[in-house]
């Protein structure tokens, strides 16, 4: 019985979700409609906007960036119900489940291809063997995100024996429901889903980011051991994803604006290329965190404006909050010609993680190298002083800003919060609401940093275990 109202329930929500889309193959229905046939078909699913939209922008209202200067309180059931961190998104049974639906959902078109392509009715072996890499790094990337959404932050004396989400392989949806994987087994499924796609990965992916290569996977190796808390094994997969791929990045530190940085497609710092399912929408960041950029960083220059938008923030005194607010296309750029952030990895991210390593691990010198990579590109000559140090402590202080500073609602900030929690890295943080009062807080320890898992899913699975 469990199986058959789950079967209906996802079929439910895939069908829902397929039918709000514009691509060529949303008309595709699981089992029954029209199926994939060429290994033509195969590349158009793996190109279509959804997959390079694919990483949910309310994975930002998780984190500590994100202001809401007109929240009510107590919040509305919806976002901000999300954006406080409640046990649940929304308690109405008929609701798509935020988050877990999206992924979900991209989880099924990436086992469609890999269940399926080799059996293309044109293409080469090795051609369709690329497709099915892709597929399986697609695949390990959105269950890295997660895994950080609703297991325990990864700790290798309990990993065994925390649950997190199911690890579903099949697109059938006759299929036996799985139930819930460890938070050790789904890292073990992303690490062989990686290893196992590295050899039949094309070289390069120069002419289009969103497409998987060899250096994708390790970057995406990197980040995962980096979410494991295992430094040094981050630090070679990350060099190893330089060493395969590109590895300058974008320079602002001679561009008037936004508008010089290239298209993602074909962005040279790229290195698995993908944008948030709202890529156009802007945010407004808290005062505390645009109060700690350096005035003369071009990421705050080039994202930032007063509202409404301004060519330059003035002052800097950022003494209002919901006056100031990133925009993600650049602030003088019509939405048209819009060039909007990474959220997959790139050359910037596999340099902090270097960085990381080597301050954890006490290595100061290559530490601030590998930040100087960074910030050099960041701030106009002029304006640009490198930062060295002999203290530990504040070079790992300064690296994990640097982190805030580059990726601000680029869907990282809430798992970087999970993993620096876990090692007392992490204060309380405060939702206030429009009134200046506490409408809710995060306490280093709280249950809240591991998500429930949706009371529409568990409608459907009354057996499982909910995260407290």
């Amino acid at each position: 019985m469990n199986k058959i109202r789950y079967k209906w329930f996802l079929l439910a929500v895939i069908a829902l979700l397929l039918q709000t889309s514009c691509d060529k193959y949303l008309n595709v229905q699981p089992k029954g409609f029209r199926l994939l046939n060429t290994l033509e078909d195969f590349e158009l699913w793996l190109e279509s906007e959804f997959l390079q939209s694919q990483v949910p922008i309310e994975l930002d209202y998780l984190g500590d960036t994100r202001d809401n200067h007109l929240l009510a309180n107590p919040p509305a059931m919806g976002r901000d119900w999300l954006y406080t961190w409640q046990p649940q998104v929304n308690e109405d049974p008929t609701a798509t489940p935020v988050l877990w639906a999206h992924l979900y959902k991209v989880i099924y078109y990436y086992n469609t291809v890999i269940l399926e392509v080799e059996s293309a009715s044109t293409g080469t072996l090795q051609q369709k063997l690329a497709l099915k890499a892709e597929a399986q790094i697609g695949r390990a990337f959105t269950y890295l995100q997660l895994v950080n959404l609703y297991g325990k932050q990864y700790n290798p004396a309990t990993a065994s024996q925390d649950l997190a989400v199911p690890f579903v392989v099949t697109n059938d949806l006759n299929a036996q429901t799985p139930n819930r994987s460890t938070v050790e087994e789904i890292y073990n499924y992303i690490i062989d889903d990686l290893t196992e796609a590295l050899p039949h990965l094309p070289k390069n992916n120069d002419s289009n980011r969103f497409r998987g290569s060899v250096a994708a996977a390790y970057s995406i190796l990197a980040r995962t051991y980096l979410y494991m808390g295992k430094h040094s094994l981050a630090a070679t997969n990350a060099q190893l994803a330089l060493n395969n791929g590109p590895s300058a990045i974008v320079d602002y530190s001679t561009m008037a604006n936004a508008s010089f940085v290239p298209q993602l497609k074909r962005r040279g710092d790229a290195i698995y290329g993908r944008y948030s399912s709202g890529r156009g929408a802007s945010a407004f960041a808290t005062t505390e965190f645009l109060k700690s950029y350096n005035t003369q960083d071009k990421r705050l220059n080039f994202y930032h404006s007063i509202v409404p938008v301004m060519p330059q923030l003035g002052g800097y005194v950022f003494a209002v909050r919901g006056q100031v607010m990133y925009w993600p296309g650049g602030i003088i750029m019509p939405p048209a010609t819009a060039v909007y952030p990474n959220v997959g990895t790139s050359v910037a991210e596999m340099r902090l993680i270097l960085a990381e390593a080597a301050a954890f691990d006490n290595n100061l010198p290559e530490a601030c190298n590998q930040l100087h990579e960074v910030r050099k590109c960041r701030f106009a000559p002029a304006a640009y002083t490198r930062f060295d140090s002999n203290d530990q402590e504040e070079v790992i202080t300064t690296v994990l800003k640097e982190r805030r500073f580059e990726f601000p609602f680029n869907g990282m900030r809430w798992f970087d919060m999970r993993r620096l929690a876990a090692i007392g890295r992490m204060e309380s943080v405060n939702r206030i609401d429009k009134n200046g009062e506490v409408a809710a807080t995060l306490e280093p320890d709280s249950p809240r940093y591991t998500l429930q898992i949706p009371v529409q899913v568990m409608e459907f699975n009354p057996h499982w275990e909910q995260n407290p």
